[in-house]
């Protein structure tokens, strides 16, 4: 099974403004692309690090595969 190598980083554009963006390194060379970020702004930083793990865990599920295949992987 591959290891995919996922970061979560909160963003703050401008005072009073966090953003969420996950970053791959989808090319397994150690260079991450983000893969999605927040469409709006979140008052504080920790509610926008909530959020992005949120976003996250939907993601990968608690496996770390894709959530649809993350089903089929006994624990």
């Amino acid at each position: 099974m591959d290891v995919r190598k996922i970061g979560l980083l909160v963003e703050q554009p401008f005072d009073g403004s966090y953003y969420w963006v996950i970053h791959e390194d989808v090319r397994h060379d150690g260079r991450f692309e983000a893969m999605q970020r927040a469409e709006r702004p979140f008052a504080t930083y920790a509610a926008a690090l909530a959020q992005g793990y949120g976003v996250l865990q939907r993601l990968c599920g608690l496996t770390g595969l894709p959530a649809h295949a993350a089903r089929s992987v006994s624990i």
